[in-house]
């Protein structure tokens, strides 16, 4: 069999590609989010093959992504932590009670006025009631004691002060010892009247004048619970309500009352009166020229500061 020459066969003609028609796509605008993934992309590639970033151009400000893994033992650090402070916290840093700073005083009046029934107005019912509240309203810290007696700032009725808010260590419960020493306090408060009742007479303005000479100075302003109706009835001064009806008699009259005594010095502390005027109370003509008379001598002379509060 011949074979043809290749010199005689028929030249083919080389094919050439046929030249798709360009795909369109959407046009979309160009974002600040788009150009940040592109940005975040480039870096990350160029991260991976420890490629530089080339000048000019800041590293992504995206965190490199954390394996969950990662991610959950952070999350159980951070609770354990959490937990921690709080143990802690229960167990080894309880907030302290707050201080009790108000040094406080008492007085009691150990008169005939202050008996139970007739016309007394009661002293030891009204100091039974009103001496816990007021020492737990006014945050006292101290308790001092003083009586109403014939001749107060030189009676022999002495009771040692009362510390109502004594120092403990962490483990003590506060609350209970200071309910205890409050007791202590009422105990006091009642041994001082039994002994004022035996002296008779009643210098109610030597007893605030005894009572503001015990309050220490310096520290916080003292609070007085003073449990007497304010008769003056001593051997050289009486009040009589008769005889303080107009301005210029009462006048004269508390002249007459300080002239030898002095002003009692409470200037500035708290006075809350309880059983003040109750021998007046039914009689309007009687009490406001009582009250005129110990406003002038509680308010304008020894400048103190009077309290309806527990007045009863």
């Amino acid at each position: 069999m011949t074979r043809p020459d290749p010199a005689a066969a028929p030249v083919r003609a080389a094919r050439r590609p046929v030249a798709a028609a360009p795909v369109r796509t959407a046009w979309r605008p160009v974002t600040a989010d788009a150009l940040q993934e592109t940005a975040n992309h480039r870096t990350n590639t160029e991260r991976a093959m420890n490629v530089p970033h080339p000048p000019g151009r800041p590293p992504a400000a995206v965190p490199p992504r954390r394996s969950g893994r990662f991610r959950r033992t952070a999350r159980a650090l951070a609770l354990a932590a959490s937990l921690m402070a709080s143990s802690a916290a229960v167990t080894g840093c309880t907030a302290p009670a707050e201080a009790l700073r108000t040094p406080c005083g008492l007085v009691i009046d150990g008169s005939g006025s202050g008996a139970s029934g007739g016309r007394g107005f009661d002293a030891e019912a009204k100091l039974k009631s009103t001496l816990v509240p007021f020492l737990t309203d006014r945050s006292c810290g101290t308790l001092a004691f003083a009586p109403v007696t014939r001749s107060s700032q030189t009676s022999s009725c002495r009771v040692a002060d009362v510390d109502l808010d004594p120092p403990a260590d962490e483990t003590t419960d506060r609350d209970s010892l200071r309910r205890s020493v409050r007791v202590t306090a009422i105990q006091g408060a009642l041994t001082m009247l039994e002994c004022a009742r035996t002296q008779g007479g009643s210098d109610v303005l030597g007893a605030l004048a005894r009572i503001g000479e015990a309050m220490p100075s310096g520290k916080e302003t003292p609070s007085l619970l003073v449990v007497s109706d304010f008769e003056q009835a001593d051997k050289e001064f009486t009040l009589r309500v008769s005889e303080i009806g107009t301005d210029e008699s009462r006048e004269r009259a508390v002249d007459t009352l300080l002239g030898a005594r002095g002003v009692p010095g409470i200037a500035g502390m708290d006075v809350y009166p309880v059983g003040y005027g109750m021998r007046h109370d039914a009689k309007p003509s009687e009490y406001r020229p009582f009250d005129a008379f110990w406003t002038e001598i509680l308010s304008r002379r020894a400048k103190a500061h009077v309290h309806d509060d527990y007045r009863k």
